[in-house]
């Protein structure tokens, strides 16, 4: 049987090609490994109903159930919601199912739209090959854990979920199910790879935190791939995309478990060898674990600074980390010979222009390489969310990119000076950076001045966010922006 596969990745602008998602890869895997055939439509960038139905029109089985299934994050829900509405008034005989982060966290407002069948809650691969066994028999679906389906009469039968998957059991994720290497990343060498689940971790803003909590019971939450089997994945990329010249992974935190990544540096090193690049949280940094990164071939350590106001990030993120430890830890990887690069997050809810600014001058101190830095997106199910319902300042207004636009209740002043902070964040590191390097004080202070006026949030900052925004809109100019990015700032 074929599954029809929908992945919504519009988080960029207009010169964006996508990324990859290793969901969707092993969804595919596991499916191709029980029998059936998959196709994947990947849309990138914004795409009229006529367009739409023209691309997925040649993917559809010419016989038999037509399955398709979205993978969905809240950002993308707008899409399952748009796209799911246009299959079904086209093919009303369509079965459509929803998985993902989205449905997991919010199944009732996910099986509630119309044109959705039933959703996948928590892991889906198990779920998945079950309810295609099924269709592909002429059973009818019923009984499937982890699934939720709506019946003809509109009754939702709401199944248990299943034990949590062991990763050694799921096979290598596919990539040819993608057009791999034109993809974001992969275009420039670079191929993505997840290889654990789960953050031991507690910060109030992320997703990690709810899914522990729907998935309590059912196996242990964070799981990594054995050594050997993540060896054989990165092999198998080197063999079918020889253009790839660098390795990122994803995971929440590599080298979380010291055994584990003990043994995965000395095999990497051994028989991979080309640099790779990981996230890690500034707490676990030791000479030892820089020592063993550098001697595997790490060229890049990601981390999380989020917020450089000590009020926020302790009491408002839950990230129970200190300033004196993330300098601590770009001190050690910079003697090291590692580059660095920092995740931040402005707007949260209560933070002040001031605070975000203390944010810009902790990324300005630990002179990192590469600085990104998203906007606060309240996710469902997550403590975060909760206190910004309890402050009323949730809204319905739609976010697909949240590195681009707020959807809580600022005042405009406010939200003019949050997109700014986001937009320009590089640039103001850079400027920072070298008034605090040549103690500039006076200057400092100027420009403190400058970015908490009122009047610039009135008049200045809408017009530089116009700006951005054109040459966000325009894929020459974006292309151009990302390179010169890149280049001058990382």
């Amino acid at each position: 049987m074929k599954v029809i596969l929908v992945y919504p990745d519009l988080n960029e602008g207009a010169g964006y090609t996508g990324a990859y998602y290793t969901g969707v890869g092993i969804l595919s895997a596991v499916l191709r490994g029980s029998g059936h055939t998959t196709e994947l439509l990947h849309i990138t960038q914004p795409i009229s109903e006529s367009e739409f139905i023209k691309h997925l029109t040649p993917m559809l089985p010419l016989e038999g159930p037509m399955l398709i299934g979205f993978s969905v994050t809240s950002n993308m829900f707008t899409f399952l919601k748009k796209w799911s509405a246009w299959i079904k008034s086209r093919w009303q005989d369509a079965i459509i199912i929803a998985g993902g982060v989205h449905p997991t966290l919010a199944p009732d407002e996910t099986i509630a739209l119309p044109s959705v069948d039933m959703i996948c809650v928590g892991e889906g691969e198990g779920a998945v090959v079950e309810l295609v066994n099924m269709l592909d028999k002429g059973i009818t679906p019923r009984g499937i854990q982890n699934l939720w389906i709506k019946h003809p009469d509109l009754a939702i039968e709401k199944n248990p979920l299943r034990p949590l998957v062991e990763l050694d059991s799921l096979p290598i994720p596919d990539r040819d199910i993608y057009d791999f290497i034109h993809l974001h990343n992969e275009s420039r060498g670079e191929a993505n790879l997840v290889v654990s689940r789960g953050c031991p971790y507690h910060c109030t803003y992320c997703c990690n935190d709810a899914l522990r909590a729907v998935n309590n019971g059912l196996g242990r939450p964070v799981r990594f791939r054995s050594v050997p089997l993540v060896i054989d994945e990165v092999k198998t990329i080197l063999r079918d995309y020889p253009g790839i010249n660098r390795i990122v992974f994803c995971d929440d935190i590599l080298p979380l478990w010291p055994a584990w990544f003990s043994e995965f540096s000395k095999t990497y090193k051994t028989e991979i060898g080309i640099p790779f690049t990981c996230n890690l949280r500034p707490n676990l940094v030791t000479e030892k674990i820089v020592a063993e990164l550098k001697d595997a071939g790490c060229s890049e350590i990601r981390f999380g600074l989020e917020s450089g106001n000590d009020e926020i990030r302790q009491k408002v993120m839950n990230r129970d980390l200190t300033r004196e430890q993330m300098l601590y830890a770009f001190q050690l990887c910079r003697g090291a010979g590692i580059k660095t690069f920092a995740f931040n997050i402005v707007g949260l809810p209560g933070e002040s222009v001031k605070q975000m600014l203390d944010t810009v001058k902790l990324n300005a101190d630990v002179m990192a390489d590469v600085t990104r830095v998203t906007i606060f997106y309240p996710y469902p199910k997550t403590k975060l969310y909760d206190v910004c319902a309890e402050m009323n300042i949730l809204t319905d207004h739609i976010v697909i990119d949240y590195a681009q636009d707020t959807m809580l209740d600022y005042s405009r002043i406010h939200s003019n000076r949050v997109l700014f902070i986001r937009r320009y964040f590089p640039i103001l590191v850079k400027i920072y950076r070298r008034l605090r390097m040549n103690k500039r004080v006076k200057l400092e202070k100027t420009l403190d001045n400058f970015l908490t006026s009122g009047f610039n949030a009135r008049t200045l900052f809408p017009m530089g966010n116009r700006v951005y925004e054109q040459v966000r809109k325009s894929s020459f100019l974006d292309r151009w922006a990302m390179s010169f990015r890149r280049k001058h700032f990382g």
